[in-house]
Parts: structure tokens; C-alpha cells; sequence
């Protein structure tokens, strides 16, 4: 009775066989065209873009065309600014009271889109090239770019159905050597009086988010003054940074300022001498291929806090505080991937 069996198998065998093959060749899908950009926790696409001395920079922006088979056709595919889906995300994340927290639109002056992004027949990806100028911006605000796929019944492609495939909010995140998030576990902020001498316990938080503003300058927010406060502009202390790539400890020095000094009675106590920064390069005990790079600094200054008291009449009580101590920026490398804002583990 085997002997019935084996030519049975060998006909399902070539069904199931021609079965797959078809499967192979048609398309199982729509070939819809993509923006590849995936979403963090916030619904945005963080970019990471290098401040250079021009202030110019260019981001790759992948677009694609999805499906099981090769793309059919030449495509012109073209982007749009969308603020429409900014705006819908902004009052779903903030409210409508939290304004100063939205994630604002980057200016169209600021950045260039290409005209269009050309997919030929039988290649499933293009980039787009997105220049930006860098220039004045002011990180104390959530700068993002958000863009959508152009749809038009004569163009030759159909953007994506789903809106996260078709739709792309990019948050700017310029770096220069010195941004990034410091460890401030070392460093205290004291209650302190007119005197700047302690009159309360010492604070600490673990980290202060150091943001760009030019290729060697960075910000970050005084003492333990939250991020999200309404005015936090006001507290922004700025350090320069001299002599980059230096390797002469003694020229590695930093210029700390506050554009905002006399209405929050910013005073530094670091001595024109002591206003150094060091840096180094450790190789990984485990990893061959990564790299910590550090960067430390030590500063000691004193500052009002304005916005957190009142008296009966509205007017402003200032609380004192001064900070002291080391704060120090770990970036871990990658030295296997050529391009930097890859090779950098954010």
C-alpha cells in the first residue's frame, strides 16, 4: 500500500511548492510610501545633529516604499510641513493651559526640504536631505519639524493609511562636544542668606541636562530649578568653552555667564583661575570597540530664585541658593560606526 502513497505526496508536495512560488512573485501588499521614522516615548523621531562653527547641518531622512516585492515604478515622492499634527499632539500631551511645554514648529526659514525625492523602479529606498541652519536657536524650547507625505490622486504613489507610516514629527537635538546630560550627584545646592552662606541643608539632583548654543557653548538650568517651570528662561547659566582639542591643561578654560544675571543676582564664586575644564578618553574594560569620553568641570556660584514665592501683594520673594561642586559629562562611543551621531549611545 506504500507504493500508492509516495506518488500522492510527491502531488501535494508540487501544489504546496507552486502554492509558495505564487506566493513569492504577487504582491501581498500595497506598495504605500513610507517616512522611516520611528517614534520615542514623547511621538517624536529625535535627530541628532552636530553643531558645526556655520551652524549648518543636514539630516537624512530615510523614505521607502513597503510591499513583498520589488517597487514597480519610478516615484516622485514630496514632503510637506504638517502642523496640524503637531498642533493635535500638543493639546492631547499639554492641555490647553501648558503652552510654554508645547513642542514648537522650527522655522521654514531655518530649513530646507528637497523638492522632491525621486525612488526609481526596482529600489525600495531614497533619502531625503533636510538642511538646517542652527544658527541663534534657542533650546530652551522643544524645536520639532513635522512632516507629512504629500497626497495627490496625479502624483505616482500613495502615502501610507497609517498615520505613524505617512506622518513624522522630527525633534531637534544639536550636540556639540560639551552638551548632554552632566552627573551633578557630587554637586550641592544650599538655602543660603544675603551673604551666600548656608543657612539650610545641602540638596542634590542626579543629573542637569547641558543644552547647545553654539559649537563650543552650552546652557543648563541653575541650581535644582525644574525644566518645566513657565520661566525657566530666566535661569539659563551658560558656559563657554576654550581652546577645544587642546592638549595643553592649561588653556583648557571656561567663561561662565548668565544673560539674565541681574534680575536673578547670578554671582560666581570660581576664581578666574579655577575656571578650568579636563577632559579624557577611556577605552571599555569589556567592549574593545567603545569608547567614555569625559568632560568635567567644577563651578561655585549663587543665584536668586524668583518665581517660587510670593507675599500677600504679588510680590516676588527671592530665595537664595548656591551651587557648589563638580559636574561631569560621560559619552559613551562607538567606534565601529563612522557617522558620530550614530556612533554616540544617547
Amino acid at each position: 500500500m506504500k507504493k500508492y502513497l509516495l506518488p500522492l505526496s510527491l502531488l501535494f508536495l508540487a501544489l504546496f511548492t507552486a502554492s509558495c512560488n505564487k506566493d513569492w512573485t504577487e504582491e501581498q501588499y500595497e506598495q504605500y510610501v513610507s517616512i522611516v521614522a520611528p517614534m520615542n516615548w514623547n511621538s517624536c523621531t529625535p535627530i541628532y545633529l552636530r553643531y558645526k562653527g556655520d551652524g549648518k547641518a543636514t539630516y537624512e531622512l530615510p523614505i521607502e516604499v513597503t510591499g513583498s516585492t520589488n517597487n514597480i515604478a519610478d516615484r516622485d515622492v514630496y514632503l510637506q510641513e504638517d502642523l496640524d499634527t503637531l498642533n493635535d499632539m500638543n493639546v492631547a500631551r499639554f492641555g490647553l493651559y501648558r503652552k510654554d511645554l508645547y513642542f514648537k514648529a522650527y522655522d521654514k526659514s531655518k530649513y530646507k526640504l528637497p523638492e522632491v525625492v525621486k525612488i526609481p523602479k526596482g529600489e525600495s529606498k531614497a533619502i531625503a536631505n533636510i538642511e538646517f541652519d542652527l544658527n541663534g536657536i534657542d533650546m530652551n524650547e522643544k524645536w520639532v519639524v513635522p512632516l507629512s507625505l504629500v497626497s495627490d490622486d496625479s502624483y505616482n504613489y500613495v502615502p501610507h493609511p497609517r498615520k505613524n507610516y505617512s506622518e513624522a514629527i522630527l525633534k531637534i537635538n544639536p550636540f556639540n562636544d560639551f552638551s548632554g546630560a552632566y552627573s551633578t550627584s557630587t554637586q550641592t545646592v544650599t538655602l543660603v542668606d544675603e551673604f551666600d552662606n548656608a543657612i539650610g541643608d545641602a540638596m542634590t539632583t542626579d543629573k542637569r541636562t547641558a543644552y547647545v548654543v553654539d559649537e563650543n557653548t552650552i546652557f543648563f538650568y541653575a541650581g535644582l530649578m525644574n525644566e518645566e517651570l513657565e520661566d525657566r528662561h530666566k535661569y539659563k547659566i551658560k558656559v563657554r568653552f576654550l581652546n577645544p582639542g587642546t592638549e595643553d591643561a592649561s588653556l583648557k578654560k571656561i567663561e561662565v555667564f548668565c544673560d539674565n544675571a541681574e534680575d536673578i543676582d547670578f554671582k560666581l564664586h570660581t576664581t578666574p583661575e579655577e575656571l578650568k575644564y579636563s577632559t579624557a578618553v577611556i577605552d571599555d574594560s569589556v567592549y574593545p570597540y567603545l569608547e567614555h569620553h569625559y568632560v568635567t568641570i567644577n563651578i561655585d556660584y549663587s543665584f536668586n530664585d524668583i518665581s517660587s514665592s510670593k507675599d500677600s501683594n504679588g510680590d516676588v520673594v527671592p530665595i537664595r541658593y548656591r551651587a557648589t561642586g563638580v559636574m561631569i559629562l560621560e559619552r559613551n562611543i562607538n567606534t565601529l560606526i563612522p557617522d558620530q551621531d550614530q556612533a554616540i549611545q544617547w
